[in-house]
Protein backbone atom coordinates (compact mmCIF):
# COMPACT_ATOMS: atom_id res chain seq x y z
CA UNK A 1 0.00 0.00 0.00
CA UNK A 2 1.28 3.26 -0.58
CA UNK A 3 -0.13 6.90 -0.12
CA UNK A 4 -2.06 8.54 -3.05
CA UNK A 5 -3.18 11.52 -3.47
CA UNK A 6 -6.88 12.54 -4.83
CA UNK A 7 -6.89 15.40 -7.01
CA UNK A 8 -9.16 18.26 -5.97
CA UNK A 9 -11.17 17.39 -9.51
CA UNK A 10 -14.28 15.28 -8.82
CA UNK A 11 -15.62 13.53 -11.86
CA UNK A 12 -18.55 15.54 -12.95
CA UNK A 13 -21.53 13.06 -12.05
CA UNK A 14 -20.24 13.04 -8.32
CA UNK A 15 -20.56 16.49 -8.14
CA UNK A 16 -22.19 17.55 -5.25
CA UNK A 17 -22.04 20.69 -5.60
CA UNK A 18 -23.67 20.62 -8.65
CA UNK A 19 -27.49 20.45 -8.49
CA UNK A 20 -27.67 18.54 -11.00
CA UNK A 21 -25.52 16.24 -10.47
CA UNK A 22 -26.34 12.18 -10.61
CA UNK A 23 -25.09 12.50 -7.41
CA UNK A 24 -26.67 14.98 -5.96
CA UNK A 25 -30.19 14.34 -7.01
CA UNK A 26 -29.42 10.87 -5.91
CA UNK A 27 -28.70 12.12 -2.28
CA UNK A 28 -31.58 14.72 -2.36
CA UNK A 29 -33.66 11.81 -3.23
CA UNK A 30 -32.77 9.57 -0.28
CA UNK A 31 -32.92 12.31 1.82
CA UNK A 32 -36.92 13.00 1.30
CA UNK A 33 -37.04 9.33 1.68
CA UNK A 34 -35.61 8.96 5.19
CA UNK A 35 -37.71 7.25 7.88
CA UNK A 36 -37.90 8.61 11.13
CA UNK A 37 -34.97 6.41 12.71
CA UNK A 38 -32.87 8.15 9.90
CA UNK A 39 -32.65 4.83 7.36
CA UNK A 40 -32.88 5.10 3.98
CA UNK A 41 -36.19 4.42 2.67
CA UNK A 42 -36.50 0.31 1.82
CA UNK A 43 -35.29 -0.48 -1.45
CA UNK A 44 -33.25 2.27 -1.72
CA UNK A 45 -30.83 1.97 -4.78
CA UNK A 46 -27.25 3.95 -5.15
CA UNK A 47 -26.53 4.41 -8.64
CA UNK A 48 -24.56 7.15 -8.78
CA UNK A 49 -21.37 6.15 -7.96
CA UNK A 50 -20.99 2.80 -10.38
CA UNK A 51 -20.74 4.77 -13.37
CA UNK A 52 -17.97 3.53 -16.14
CA UNK A 53 -16.85 7.07 -15.85
CA UNK A 54 -16.26 6.77 -12.12
CA UNK A 55 -14.56 3.56 -12.60
CA UNK A 56 -12.37 4.51 -15.66
CA UNK A 57 -11.38 7.93 -12.72
CA UNK A 58 -10.41 5.44 -9.78
CA UNK A 59 -8.70 3.10 -12.20
CA UNK A 60 -6.53 5.81 -13.26
CA UNK A 61 -5.58 7.45 -9.55
CA UNK A 62 -4.90 4.00 -8.67
CA UNK A 63 -2.84 3.38 -11.83
CA UNK A 64 -4.88 0.08 -12.70
CA UNK A 65 -3.87 -1.38 -9.06
CA UNK A 66 -5.90 -2.56 -5.90
CA UNK A 67 -5.85 0.73 -2.92
CA UNK A 68 -5.09 -2.01 -0.67
CA UNK A 69 -3.04 -4.87 -2.08
CA UNK A 70 -1.65 -3.00 -5.04
CA UNK A 71 -1.84 -6.03 -7.24
CA UNK A 72 -2.69 -4.96 -10.95
CA UNK A 73 -6.17 -5.71 -11.52
CA UNK A 74 -7.78 -3.70 -13.95
CA UNK A 75 -6.45 -5.16 -17.18
CA UNK A 76 -7.12 -8.91 -16.03
CA UNK A 77 -9.98 -8.71 -13.75
CA UNK A 78 -13.21 -6.82 -13.10
CA UNK A 79 -12.78 -4.48 -10.40
CA UNK A 80 -14.67 -3.06 -6.69
CA UNK A 81 -15.51 -0.14 -6.71
CA UNK A 82 -14.96 0.23 -2.76
CA UNK A 83 -17.10 2.38 -0.38
CA UNK A 84 -14.65 3.08 2.39
CA UNK A 85 -16.85 3.81 5.04
CA UNK A 86 -19.30 1.26 3.92
CA UNK A 87 -23.17 2.56 2.52
CA UNK A 88 -26.06 -0.10 3.58
CA UNK A 89 -24.17 -1.68 7.10
CA UNK A 90 -21.04 -1.77 9.25
CA UNK A 91 -20.54 -4.84 10.87
CA UNK A 92 -18.67 -3.72 13.91
CA UNK A 93 -21.04 -1.47 15.26
CA UNK A 94 -23.90 -4.12 14.89
CA UNK A 95 -21.97 -6.47 16.72
CA UNK A 96 -21.37 -3.45 19.57
CA UNK A 97 -25.12 -3.11 19.53
CA UNK A 98 -25.52 0.24 17.55
CA UNK A 99 -27.92 0.80 15.19
CA UNK A 100 -26.28 1.69 12.18
CA UNK A 101 -27.61 2.37 8.54
CA UNK A 102 -24.71 2.69 6.66
CA UNK A 103 -22.73 5.79 5.70
CA UNK A 104 -25.54 5.84 2.59
CA UNK A 105 -24.84 9.77 2.72
CA UNK A 106 -20.96 9.07 1.61
CA UNK A 107 -22.20 6.32 -1.29
CA UNK A 108 -22.02 8.86 -3.64
CA UNK A 109 -19.19 11.02 -2.44
CA UNK A 110 -15.81 11.18 -4.73
CA UNK A 111 -13.79 10.87 -1.39
CA UNK A 112 -15.38 8.02 -0.07
CA UNK A 113 -14.55 5.93 -3.53
CA UNK A 114 -11.86 3.93 -3.75
CA UNK A 115 -10.72 1.02 -6.16
CA UNK A 116 -10.52 -2.10 -4.51
CA UNK A 117 -9.77 -6.20 -5.81
CA UNK A 118 -12.13 -8.62 -5.35
CA UNK A 119 -10.26 -10.21 -2.56
CA UNK A 120 -9.36 -7.35 -0.77
CA UNK A 121 -13.22 -6.25 -0.82
CA UNK A 122 -15.28 -9.11 -0.51
CA UNK A 123 -15.33 -11.98 2.34
CA UNK A 124 -13.63 -14.68 1.28
CA UNK A 125 -11.63 -17.88 2.88
CA UNK A 126 -8.26 -17.51 2.78
CA UNK A 127 -4.78 -18.90 4.21
CA UNK A 128 -2.96 -16.40 5.86
CA UNK A 129 0.54 -16.35 7.05
CA UNK A 130 2.24 -14.76 9.50
CA UNK A 131 5.79 -13.17 9.89
CA UNK A 132 8.57 -15.38 10.37
CA UNK A 133 7.04 -18.88 9.75
CA UNK A 134 9.22 -21.51 7.84
CA UNK A 135 9.07 -23.67 4.66
CA UNK A 136 7.62 -26.35 7.21
CA UNK A 137 4.96 -24.66 8.41
CA UNK A 138 3.46 -22.71 5.74
CA UNK A 139 3.33 -26.97 4.30
CA UNK A 140 1.81 -27.83 7.85
CA UNK A 141 -0.93 -24.37 7.19
CA UNK A 142 -1.74 -25.49 3.91
CA UNK A 143 -1.88 -29.55 4.03
CA UNK A 144 -4.50 -28.40 6.99
CA UNK A 145 -5.86 -26.00 5.31
CA UNK A 146 -6.49 -23.32 8.22
CA UNK A 147 -8.23 -20.62 6.30
CA UNK A 148 -9.65 -17.58 7.79
CA UNK A 149 -12.16 -14.81 6.50
CA UNK A 150 -11.31 -12.14 5.69
CA UNK A 151 -11.92 -9.16 3.16
CA UNK A 152 -13.74 -5.93 3.93
CA UNK A 153 -17.20 -5.67 2.85
CA UNK A 154 -18.82 -3.93 5.32
CA UNK A 155 -16.15 -3.85 7.93
CA UNK A 156 -15.61 -0.47 9.65
CA UNK A 157 -13.95 -1.03 13.13
CA UNK A 158 -12.80 2.02 15.22
CA UNK A 159 -10.37 2.67 18.16
CA UNK A 160 -13.33 3.73 20.55
CA UNK A 161 -16.53 1.81 18.88
CA UNK A 162 -17.95 4.68 17.96
CA UNK A 163 -19.33 6.12 14.77
CA UNK A 164 -21.28 8.85 13.40
CA UNK A 165 -24.85 7.00 12.53
CA UNK A 166 -26.52 10.18 11.23
CA UNK A 167 -26.07 12.31 8.26
CA UNK A 168 -25.54 15.57 9.85
CA UNK A 169 -23.09 14.27 12.21
CA UNK A 170 -19.11 14.73 11.61
CA UNK A 171 -16.86 11.39 10.08
CA UNK A 172 -13.74 13.27 10.87
CA UNK A 173 -14.83 13.15 14.19
CA UNK A 174 -14.17 8.72 14.06
CA UNK A 175 -11.24 6.96 14.50
CA UNK A 176 -11.53 4.30 11.98
CA UNK A 177 -8.56 1.45 12.37
CA UNK A 178 -8.73 0.68 8.70
CA UNK A 179 -5.84 2.40 6.41
CA UNK A 180 -7.24 4.54 3.65
CA UNK A 181 -4.20 5.54 1.56
CA UNK A 182 -5.87 8.29 -0.42
CA UNK A 183 -6.15 9.77 3.64
CA UNK A 184 -2.87 8.85 5.38
CA UNK A 185 0.48 7.29 4.64
CA UNK A 186 0.28 3.57 5.26
CA UNK A 187 3.98 3.45 6.18
CA UNK A 188 2.92 5.18 9.40
CA UNK A 189 1.48 1.49 10.39
CA UNK A 190 2.70 -1.47 7.75
CA UNK A 191 6.03 -2.64 8.17
CA UNK A 192 7.36 -4.90 5.39
CA UNK A 193 9.69 -8.42 6.16
CA UNK A 194 12.28 -8.41 3.80
CA UNK A 195 14.22 -10.96 5.07
CA UNK A 196 12.42 -14.31 5.08
CA UNK A 197 11.11 -16.49 2.40
CA UNK A 198 7.69 -15.64 2.31
CA UNK A 199 6.89 -11.91 1.45
CA UNK A 200 4.85 -10.98 4.70
CA UNK A 201 3.84 -7.28 5.76
CA UNK A 202 3.51 -6.40 9.67
CA UNK A 203 1.92 -3.50 11.75
CA UNK A 204 5.00 -0.89 12.21
CA UNK A 205 5.16 -0.27 16.36
CA UNK A 206 2.61 -2.47 17.02
CA UNK A 207 0.02 -0.09 15.12
CA UNK A 208 -3.39 -1.19 15.38
CA UNK A 209 -4.56 0.19 12.68
CA UNK A 210 -1.95 -1.36 10.72
CA UNK A 211 -2.75 -4.78 12.16
CA UNK A 212 -6.20 -4.69 11.94
CA UNK A 213 -5.75 -3.59 8.27
CA UNK A 214 -3.62 -6.50 7.43
CA UNK A 215 -6.40 -8.63 9.02
CA UNK A 216 -9.42 -7.82 7.24
CA UNK A 217 -7.86 -6.70 3.84
CA UNK A 218 -5.97 -10.08 3.84
CA UNK A 219 -2.72 -8.23 2.91
CA UNK A 220 -0.74 -11.53 4.17
CA UNK A 221 -3.22 -14.36 2.34
CA UNK A 222 -0.75 -17.16 0.67
CA UNK A 223 -1.82 -16.38 -3.18
CA UNK A 224 -0.77 -12.82 -2.41
CA UNK A 225 2.35 -13.04 -0.30
CA UNK A 226 3.79 -15.75 -3.69
CA UNK A 227 2.76 -12.86 -5.86
CA UNK A 228 4.60 -10.37 -4.19
CA UNK A 229 7.99 -12.41 -3.71
CA UNK A 230 9.11 -12.86 -7.15
CA UNK A 231 9.20 -8.83 -7.15
CA UNK A 232 11.51 -9.13 -3.65
CA UNK A 233 13.76 -11.81 -5.74
CA UNK A 234 14.59 -9.59 -8.82
CA UNK A 235 15.24 -6.35 -6.30
CA UNK A 236 17.72 -8.62 -4.13
CA UNK A 237 19.10 -9.73 -7.06
CA UNK A 238 20.01 -6.33 -8.52
CA UNK A 239 20.80 -4.81 -5.19
CA UNK A 240 23.08 -7.78 -4.16
CA UNK A 241 24.83 -6.77 -7.72
CA UNK A 242 24.70 -2.92 -6.21
CA UNK A 243 26.60 -3.72 -3.37
CA UNK A 244 28.72 -6.13 -4.72
CA UNK A 245 29.92 -3.53 -6.99
CA UNK A 246 30.13 -0.61 -4.41
CA UNK A 247 32.54 -3.15 -2.51
CA UNK A 248 34.66 -3.47 -5.78
CA UNK A 249 34.92 0.53 -6.18
CA UNK A 250 35.64 0.83 -2.45
CA UNK A 251 38.57 -1.56 -2.78
CA UNK A 252 39.78 -0.65 -6.42
CA UNK A 253 43.50 0.32 -6.05
CA UNK A 254 42.74 2.47 -9.37
CA UNK A 255 40.59 5.24 -9.23
CA UNK A 256 39.05 5.14 -12.55
CA UNK A 257 38.39 1.12 -11.69
CA UNK A 258 36.66 2.75 -8.78
CA UNK A 259 34.92 4.97 -10.89
CA UNK A 260 33.78 2.23 -13.26
CA UNK A 261 32.36 -0.40 -11.13
CA UNK A 262 30.74 3.18 -9.14
CA UNK A 263 28.64 3.65 -12.36
CA UNK A 264 27.53 -0.04 -12.20
CA UNK A 265 26.21 0.18 -8.83
CA UNK A 266 24.33 3.09 -9.98
CA UNK A 267 23.07 0.95 -12.97
CA UNK A 268 21.71 -1.51 -10.48
CA UNK A 269 20.16 1.22 -7.73
CA UNK A 270 18.21 2.66 -10.73
CA UNK A 271 16.85 -0.67 -12.17
CA UNK A 272 15.77 -1.57 -8.05
CA UNK A 273 14.43 2.04 -7.83
CA UNK A 274 11.98 1.50 -11.43
CA UNK A 275 10.18 -0.80 -8.98
CA UNK A 276 8.99 2.04 -6.82
CA UNK A 277 7.25 4.17 -9.12
CA UNK A 278 3.66 4.86 -8.44
CA UNK A 279 2.44 2.46 -11.57
CA UNK A 280 4.07 -0.52 -10.50
CA UNK A 281 2.38 -3.57 -8.80
CA UNK A 282 3.48 -4.01 -4.55
CA UNK A 283 5.28 -0.30 -4.69
CA UNK A 284 5.08 0.22 -0.95
CA UNK A 285 6.89 -3.37 -0.63
CA UNK A 286 9.76 -2.03 -3.31
CA UNK A 287 10.04 1.06 -1.28
CA UNK A 288 10.51 -0.58 1.67
CA UNK A 289 13.35 -2.36 0.39
CA UNK A 290 15.23 0.23 -1.14
CA UNK A 291 15.28 1.92 1.90
CA UNK A 292 16.79 -0.91 3.52
CA UNK A 293 19.34 -1.52 0.99
CA UNK A 294 20.23 2.36 1.56
CA UNK A 295 20.65 2.00 5.32
CA UNK A 296 23.55 -1.31 4.15
CA UNK A 297 24.88 1.02 1.90
CA UNK A 298 25.49 3.66 4.55
CA UNK A 299 27.24 1.55 6.35
CA UNK A 300 29.37 0.09 3.96
CA UNK A 301 30.81 3.99 3.12
CA UNK A 302 30.66 4.48 7.56
CA UNK A 303 30.23 7.67 8.90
Amino acid sequence: MIPVARPANVPPRLDLTNPNSAAFLERESILQGLGADGSPAVGTKFNAYSHKSVRDALQDLFHNKCAYCESKIAGSQDTDIEHYRPKGRVTEAAGSGVTHHGYWWLAMDWTNLVLSCMLCNQRRRQLILEAGMTEDQVRALIEADRTISTGKLDSFPTEDSVWVTSHTGNVATEKPLLIDPTRIDPDLHLDWVLDEEYSTVSARNGSLAGQTSIDIYGLNRRRLTEDRMPKLLLMRISGNKALAALNRAATAPDPDVAAAWQETAVDHLEVVRAHCADIQPFAGLARAYVRELERQIAAMRGP
